[in-house]
């Protein structure tokens, strides 16, 4: 544990509200105390390890139970990361003890008035249940109406991972308009992964609100079946933006991640998905380079990066809603991509576009000393594939080829 009687290593005074917590101190000033922990100035940016230090002390070992309550808030402020490890140490302790168990503890802590022991109770169930407990996962379904939504939240998550296979105890929080319970709510159905928990998950991507829509894509690469191809095969032709891009990633990801479903299959289904288009829509090979190009928020696995860019280059290819010629400054980009095998692949099918001004821009980027070496590298490999292609094209109509420099050069050779 952190000597916080210590000043900070920057020469500062330790920070007034660790003073605020020493054990000689009422109540009401320790609760302050907490308080601001759990809201630090910017002062204390860096001290987040020892503030997470300090609230654990409290908790573990505080006299009053709305002051460790109030730290439980307050680690919850600095990340789920610190509620999970007061979990861990809260069953550590317990064990040690002959006349009690975490699970039994944990069952209290979800009864307490108090919001942030019962989100801690279904926490730790969560984590040091037994699969299949029928107690504990009764516990946690009778959480899903909580009235705080980080319990209904970690209530839900904590009953799919015990077990519970129920899913309609589960529609519900789906359909909830909190972000953070309807999240928890498809993580779990994700989790059950029976049959009536994807087609449970289908309905919603299929007629739920768009923000439901958009939170089942983006989770259903977790689901590793052929029914989660289809829905994120469908939802990439949502009238939603966000949801198309959102299918679009996890539809990678399921191919890179899964082993129910084939990336050839996918790729035959986006090329003969044709239906006509609006006016504005993004064609699938567009919304997969962008997956694939590494700048999306959600910041993808390399392996989904590189098999967005294999199915945005096998639609491109086969003209794909017709990008052709708009594809080519994508994969141009794409030689200087931070992952060489997203990099390579781009390089390989450049030379397979049937498009006029290709070469041309394929030539200007392999000149241009202030692009990336590696893309430079690389447009040269692709210029010299270009080259042996259109020499093979004409040996096969029995044309002499020539290759031409200036326009003279053929005159040139024809005139001797």
């Amino acid at each position: 544990m952190v000597d916080d009687s210590r000043s900070d290593r920057g020469g500062g005074e330790r920070p007034r509200a660790f003073a605020l917590l020493d054990e000689g101190n009422d109540a009401a000033t320790r609760l302050e105390g907490v308080e601001a922990l759990g809201n630090p100035s910017s002062s204390m940016a860096g001290s987040e390890r020892r503030i997470a230090d300090r609230l654990l002390r409290v908790v573990l070992t505080d006299e009053d139970v709305a002051v460790r309550a109030e730290a439980i808030d307050a680690l919850y402020f600095h990340g789920d990361r610190y509620v999970d490890e007061l979990v861990s140490r809260v069953a550590d302790a317990v064990r040690q003890r002959d006349d009690d168990d975490p699970v039994a503890v944990f069952s209290r802590w979800l009864t307490s008035d108090h919001a942030a022991y019962r989100m801690a109770g279904a926490t730790g169930l969560g984590a040091v249940g037994v699969e299949g407990a029928s107690d504990a996962i009764d516990r946690l379904r009778g959480a899903f109406d909580d009235g705080d939504a980080r319990v209904q939240a970690r209530a839900a998550r904590s009953y799919a991972r015990l077990g519970g296979e129920a899913v309609e105890p589960l529609r519900p929080l789906l359909l909830t308009r909190n972000g953070l319970v309807r999240r928890a709510a498809v993580d779990a159905l994700v989790t059950v992964g029976t049959n009536e928990a994807a087609e449970l998950l289908a309905a919603a991507a299929d007629d739920g609100s768009e923000r439901l829509r958009t939170t089942v894509v983006e989770r259903l690469h977790g689901l590793d079946r052929p029914e989660s191809a289809t829905v994120l095969l469908d939802a990439v032709r949502d009238p939603s933006a966000a949801v198309r891009r959102a299918a679009a990633a996890s539809l990678a990801r399921l191919v890179a991640e899964g082993d129910a479903v084939r990336g050839r299959d996918v790729r035959e289904r986006l090329v003969t998905d044709r239906a006509p288009r609006r006016d504005g829509d993004v064609s699938a090979a567009r919304l997969l380079y962008e997956v694939a190009s590494g700048d999306r928020a959600d910041r993808v696995t390399a392996a989904t990066e590189r098999h967005a860019m294999w199915l945005c280059c096998e639609l491109v290819e086969r003209d794909e809603g017709g990008p052709g010629r708009a594809a080519v400054p994508w994969l141009l980009d794409a030689l200087a991509h931070d992952d060489p095998y997203v990099a390579d692949i781009a390089a390989a099918y450049l030379p397979r576009l049937d498009a006029p001004p290709l070469e041309r821009e394929v030539r200007a980027l392999a000149g241009d000393p202030d692009r990336d070496p590696d893309a430079r590298e690389r447009a040269r490999s692709v210029l010299r594939r270009l080259k042996r292609q259109t020499a093979a094209s004409a040996a096969d109509r029995s044309i002499e080829y020539v290759y031409v420099r200036r326009p003279a050069d053929y005159t040139e050779k024809h005139a001797e």
